[in-house]
């Protein structure tokens, strides 16, 4: 199948709440000089698609094709789909805090969102429900549009007051928090959660 008839048919694309919560958090250890990036060029974004499950293998592989065809395109494309990532990952930031988003970030993602394929038909899959697609295009906003439509679901879902920051500050992972008591502080108890207790024990023993 040739990458223009892949992009051309029908695709079913996943509806997962958090997955922009995942996205954004593909810059890591956002609290240091020293972060963690994961998305180091497109190809990356597309493998980052694929790991998900967010596109079927084949539209990763079309899309991929176009692109490896267009490398100026791409460089383009490369930059969009990151600053879509940090505009998400600055509105959930603020909101986990009680913050408003900047009217600048939730321009961005309108402008993004509006670009999206329409998302007018579900169809059963057998893991629960998609989105039907009637055809992709390789740009940025079709990339991504699983990821757009995320945010918009949770900017207005009641789950958005359980989007969590850790507390960590060299982290600022962003996660949401499903406990019980809706309480939890850290992105990972042994990854954040015993650092930080570690660094209070050290710091009690000096004073002491």
């Amino acid at each position: 199948m040739s990458s223009a008839s892949a992009l051309a048919r029908p695709t079913l694309l996943p509806a997962r709440a958090d997955l922009c919560i995942d996205y954004a958090n593909t810059l890591y250890w956002r609290g240091t000089e020293q972060t963690t990036e994961e998305l180091h060029g497109l190809d990356d974004v597309l493998a980052w698609q694929e790991t998900k499950q967010v596109m079927p293998a084949d539209i990763v592989a079309a899309m991929k094709a176009w692109w490896d065809e267009r490398p100026r395109q791409a460089d383009g494309a490369f930059a969009e789909a990151r600053s879509l990532r940090e505009a998400l990952y600055r509105i959930f930031s603020a909101t986990a805090v009680g913050a408003t988003p900047a009217v600048a970030d939730i321009e961005a993602l309108n402008q993004a969102l509006a670009h999206t394929p329409p998302r007018t038909q579900l169809r059963h899959t057998d893991t629960g429900y998609a989105w039907q697609v009637a055809k992709l295009r390789p740009a940025v906003n079709d990339l991504l549009a699983p990821v757009l439509w995320s945010a918009a679901d949770l900017l207005t879902n009641a789950r958005l007051a359980r989007v969590r920051r850790c507390a960590n500050d060299k982290c600022l992972y962003l996660f949401v928090d499903d406990s019980r008591n809706g309480t939890r502080r850290w992105c990972s108890m042994s990854m954040c959660g015993n650092r930080a207790k570690a660094h209070r024990h050290y710091a009690k023993s000096k004073q002491g």
